[in-house]
């Protein structure tokens, strides 16, 4: 039976990492190390403040929507989290970087796509980032967005998540903690993570690698 969503609220050392555009490469940093200074930014936390990853930092906060899914296979057993989330940019911002104009209608684009750290071993945890863009014809008006990650273990779902919340205009950064069960298989894992908002999609993957 496929393992229902459960919050990881207690006893989980996660590593959020964050996308930095800096020479065309990904920046992360330890939450461990973040929630030292600002426990109020652990899982389950209702907001607090990632300073130091970004300029100006970044506030984070648990999604506000609905989170549905589970975990079949080779991850049975293991934890799915809450999405934990931060508006890296504003409407007006992102719409002058992709020169947006409301004539073009929905735009949704997936920026980057990183799972870290990319080797775990079974009873560790991951997580699931992704950074997007979304741009919608009413600037003041939020949009519904779909959040979906699936895992693949030689070309079988394993994993399944999706994430339906009500964001406003802008650039984001998204991550979503997952703890593989303690007989976690071992292998090369596939992560396709995908958006989509007004009939519009967009769709990026990368891997993970499972050792003992």
């Amino acid at each position: 039976m496929m393992q229902m969503v459960l919050s990881l609220r207690r006893g989980v050392a996660l590593l959020l990492c964050l996308f930095v555009v800096a020479g065309g490469t990904l920046g992360c940093v330890a939450i461990e190390e973040q929630v030292k200074t600002h426990p109020e930014t652990a899982i389950g936390a209702g907001i607090g403040t990632a300073a130091g990853m970004l300029t100006g930092g970044l506030i984070f906060g648990n999604a506000a929507g609905t989170l549905l899914g589970g975990l079949v296979g080779g991850l049975t057993g293991g934890v799915i989290g809450n999405v934990i989330e931060a508006r890296a940019q504003d409407r007006t911002a992102t719409a002058e970087r992709y020169h947006y104009s409301s004539t073009l209608g929905t735009m949704l684009r997936i920026e980057a796509v990183e799972v870290h750290p990319v080797q775990i071993h079974p009873g560790d945890t991951i997580n699931l980032n992704m950074r997007f863009a979304v741009l919608a014809r009413n600037a003041q008006q939020s949009i519904q967005v779909s959040e979906h990650r699936q895992i693949f273990l030689d070309s079988v779902v394993v994993g399944d998540s999706t994430l339906q919340v009500q964001r406003m205009g802008g650039t984001w950064t998204s991550s979503q903690p997952l703890t593989l069960p303690a007989n976690a298989a071992s292998g090369s894992y596939r992560v396709v993570m995908s958006v989509t908002a007004d009939g519009t999609e967009s769709t990026q993957q990368t891997t993970f690698t499972v050792v003992r």
